[in-house]
């Protein structure tokens, strides 16, 4: 099947798109919004109508499409089951490796052409801790002619932020910029700039009327403005076609469903520029197809392909794990029994606060914050209002939890009919319609199945629907090791800055245990080190032996830059997952705390290099060389 059906659709639908951005109607523009535009104000406004509706004419509509390479046929669409690279990649890598051999050759590492090293940087998760850890550790990676030696870069969560933001530019890596400001940063999610232009506003009113749309647009929406300044709505197949400048990126997901079964084969997902899939089952599709409608391994209806912000709200969304959040419950919750109902309370509660945080994106007008803070009142002084719940059966609990559940719901609706009409409230307005319905039913990472109806016995019954369910790896392990286990991409060395809440080494020992039970190489977990939890090293090897890789783990928080274990819980305090976006202090503090990690452990990374590139020789030559 040649699909050229479902382009027709796709390319209509994304030109009824463009359109509807491009033409606003002037009554929308002078008449919905009056006492918010002056008269030089509307001045302002229709010129920035007038050049967008050219731009929407003339630009590449924001839901376009990449196109396969020419070489691609439908039958190559989905792929699998196999456990080898995709022609792209293998092709990719290929290129890439002659720019390892010559940065191995600029720090005095011996290797050949035909014996370089793999090497992948694993970026953790931790929401903006993670995110600005990431990018302090490659500055000074950089800065040491350190990143050349990588061919890949692999992240889950928050370190997938970076990841996106970084590849926006296709040299980012002899560029050496790594700024954390986007192009969108003081402007407004809801001025009459976005309202009109391809910014978030218009991009939640697209998205929100496609069939599988989830809270996973809304947070990659969210996550995109509020903490990294940026709406991306670049396409990642779009990155197939670039050279080996950059190391190969891959970007982790689980399927919330198969995860939920405690099964193996099917929880893992990844997204690369060419393939996305589950590495362990071993199908695959191309990238640009993803989202498409599948049957049989055949394509039916062509779907335009996600975009980055689209992309990140499902790696990033740990959220969509009710657990995950647990720790916003005040102490008197934690003696109640509905463990469920309370669960979702605690989701519905998280969710408004960071809506609230968008809305409070680029106010500047006292009224407005006044409002606002009334809003944030409102909604807390619900949350934390004190029931002897305890005293109540389980069923009871339930009933008061759902009806807070809904009291929450219509405080944000009551607050909304209390703006003043104009610009920010028909915005508003708008934004709460799309999301509200959204926290009721908690539906995340909706796409469709590309395996739906594949005939293979290995497919499990959780991936016998229509729909994907993704959803952020980190909420199963907080690093991306599965991807870069075993022979698939034959990896020698893995460079792990571990930027994780919770108990030092749980990536390691529950990334060995995975490993395990799938039947990957794993190198062996000294229990010793184990002892060190509570204020680490800041530098760990785990040497590999055989088919196994070495593993370089280094905590962020660590023996150098804190005196004892009450520093570390500090740290991790102040750099807490769940917060507001942090300050421009607070970030090149941590930047710096991780450039720190980066530069002490220099020739300690080096030596591991080394190490990998004399085995891989080994290795090649028919020895293994266990150093």
């Amino acid at each position: 099947m040649d699909g050229s059906t479902g382009d027709t659709g796709q390319t209509a639908a994304a030109e009824d798109v463009a359109s509807e951005r491009a033409f606003l109607p002037f009554d929308y523009l002078f008449h919905a919004l009056p006492g918010m535009v002056s008269c030089r104000g509307r001045a302002v406004v229709l010129a920035c109508f007038v050049c967008v509706s050219l731009r929407g004419l003339l630009a590449q509509p924001v839901n376009a499409t990449a196109e396969p390479s020419p070489e691609t046929s439908a039958k190559q669409l989905v792929r699998g089951p196999s456990d080898a690279l995709s022609p792209g990649e293998a092709e990719f890598i290929r290129q890439r490796k002659e720019v390892v051999l010559a940065s191995l050759g600029r720090l005095n590492i011996s290797s050949t052409a035909d014996s370089v090293p793999h090497i992948a940087l694993l970026g953790s998760g931790g929401g903006q801790r993670a995110a600005v850890a990431l990018l302090g550790s490659l500055q000074q990676m950089g800065q040491d002619d350190l990143l050349d030696t990588l061919l890949y870069i692999g992240g889950v969560s928050g370190s997938t932020w970076t990841m996106a933001l970084l590849y926006s530019d296709p040299q980012w890596s002899v560029n050496k910029v790594f700024s954390s400001q986007g192009v969108h940063g003081d402007i407004p999610w809801w001025s009459p700039v976005n309202l009109i232009v391809p910014g978030p506003y218009w991009w939640l009113k697209a998205k929100s009327k496609d069939e599988d749309f989830s809270l996973s647009e809304v947070w990659g929406v969210l996550t995109s403005y509020l903490f990294m300044k940026h709406m991306d709505q670049r396409l990642l197949s779009a990155e197939a076609s670039r050279d080996s400048t950059n190391p190969y990126p891959v970007y982790s997901a689980i399927e919330k469903e198969c995860f939920n079964t405690n099964t193996t084969d099917a929880v893992w997902f990844e997204f690369t520029p060419h393939e996305a899939g589950f590495p362990e089952l071993g199908h695959f599709v191309s990238t640009a197809y993803l989202g498409s409608g599948f049957e049989g391994g055949e394509l039916k209806e062509r779907k335009p392909e996600m975009d980055m912000v689209q992309l990140l709200g499902i790696v990033g969304s740990a959220l969509a794990n009710e657990d995950s959040i647990a720790e916003i419950a005040p102490p008197w919750m934690n003696k109640l029994t509905a463990g469920t109902a309370l669960k979702d309370h605690l989701r519905i509660y998280f969710t408004l606060t960071i809506l609230v945080d968008m809305l409070d994106s680029g106010i500047t007008n006292v009224t407005d914050l006044a409002k606002l803070e009334e809003l944030q009142k409102r909604v807390s002084d619900k949350h934390l209002e004190v029931v002897p719940l305890h005293n109540l059966t389980t069923e009871e609990q339930v009933e008061e939890l759902q009806r807070r559940n809904l009291a929450l719901v219509e405080i944000v609706q009551t607050w909304v009919k209390e703006l003043d009409n104009g610009v920010y409230k028909v915005a508003v307005t708008e934004l709460m319609e799309v999301v509200l319905p959204l926290l009721i039913k908690w539906q995340w990472g909706t796409t469709e199945n590309f395996v739906y109806g594949v005939k293979d016995s290995e497919v499990p019954d959780c991936l016998q629907s229509r729909v994907l369910n993704l959803i952020d790896a980190g909420i199963s392990i907080n690093l991306p090791y599965e991807s870069f286990l075993g022979k698939k991409r034959d990896v020698d060395l893995l460079i792990a800055p571990e930027f994780s809440a919770g108990e030092m080494f749980e990536t390691l020992t529950l990334a060995r245990d995975y490993a395990a039970a799938v039947g990957k190489p794993f190198p062996v977990i000294d229990e010793q080190v184990l002892l060190d939890k509570d204020w680490p090293k800041d530098f760990y090897v785990f040497p590999g032996e055989n088919d196994q890789p070495t593993i370089v783990f280094m905590p962020l928080f660590n023996r150098i830059n804190c005196k004892d274990e009450a520093e570390v819980k500090a740290r991790m305090v102040e750099y807490s997952t769940f917060q507001r976006p942090f300050s421009p202090e607070k970030i090149a503090a941590l930047q710096e705390i991780a450039r720190d990690n980066m530069r002490n452990n220099k020739d300690a990374v080096v030596r591991e290099i080394q190490n990998a590139s004399t085995r891989r020789q080994g290795r090649r030559n028919g020895t293994d060389s266990a150093l």
